[in-house]
């Protein structure tokens, strides 16, 4: 059994402000140093959590911003990672998996009262996936789908965790903290939250299977920026203007859809699972 846990920072316990990488100051290289072994720590403790119960091997993404953001010092050495930038794909390797989950997740755009929600970027008003609304961890969970691996965990902010098991029935969701607003969050200490998600990542290999999130061909996508950016007479190539914020297009699949969206290699992307 292999999991590809893929990870981000705006979710971890403790976390509450945006990961300001332009500030130099002494303070905000301690601050992000923490939150490193923060998330490393998370990350450490799921990974225990999937090892115990039956996984072979744990493939962690360093998810979040330039893909740097563990601390490779802390990280448990029986995982392997991938980090770096200029990646291609957003989530490499994933089909050679057999289940995934997230690690430090932040709700949609526009989720009322979540903490650091986004889709993103904090410009992105909304995605549409088929008509469904969903951020990074339905995109994440859609991805895994098409080669029919199911999103079996999730921890983060309670809004977060919600988010995610509307979206895919009977994962296990370990909330670590409460979004009160955009900047604020009522949170557990991060070794108690260590704690919930260790605990939690063994009950999801251990629990009934969850079904692949699977996406009907063709994928309509749809989305929605908070500041009016698009000229219908000059749409973007290969996407349809609807208005000043709104774009639209349509894919194959999911996989040619992020292909058509970030420019990643075609050839590289497998069709299927091996």
């Amino acid at each position: 059994m292999k999991v590809y846990l893929m990870t981000d920072l705006e979710g971890v316990a403790g976390v509450f402000s945006w990961d300001n990488r332009k500030d130099e100051s002494v303070a905000n290289h301690d601050l992000r140093c923490r939150r490193a072994r923060w998330l490393t720590r998370e990350v450490n403790a799921a990974a225990d959590g999937f090892l115990a119960t039956g996984a072979t091997e744990v493939l962690v993404n360093d998810g979040h911003g330039g893909g740097y953001t563990i601390d490779l010092d802390e990280l448990d050495p029986r995982v392997e990672i991938i980090h770096g930038h200029e990646r291609p794909f957003w989530l490499p390797l994933i089909e050679t998996c057999d289940v995934t989950a997230l690690v430090g997740a932040h709700a949609k755009a526009a989720t009322p009262l979540a903490c650091l929600r986004h889709s993103m970027s904090d410009s992105v008003r909304g995605y549409w996936l088929n008509g469904i609304s969903m951020g990074e961890m339905g995109m994440q969970a859609a991805i895994a789908g098409h080669y029919g691996i199911p999103f079996v965990f999730v921890s983060g902010d309670y809004w977060a965790c919600r988010e995610m098991q509307k979206l895919c029935k009977g994962c296990v969701a370990v909330p670590v903290k409460r979004g009160l607003s955009t900047f604020s969050a009522r949170t557990f200490t991060p070794q108690k939250a260590q704690e919930l998600i260790r605990a939690g990542a063994a009950k999801a290999l251990a629990a009934a299977k969850v079904k692949p999130f699977k996406l009907a061909s063709p994928v309509r996508f749809r989305q929605e920026m908070k500041e009016p950016v698009y000229d219908t007479e000059k749409p973007p190539e290969g996407f349809t203007v609807l208005d000043s914020h709104t774009i639209e297009t349509k894919a194959k699949d999911v996989i040619d859809l992020f292909i058509k969206l970030y420019k990643y290699p075609p050839d590289f992307q497998p069709r299927k699972k091996p």
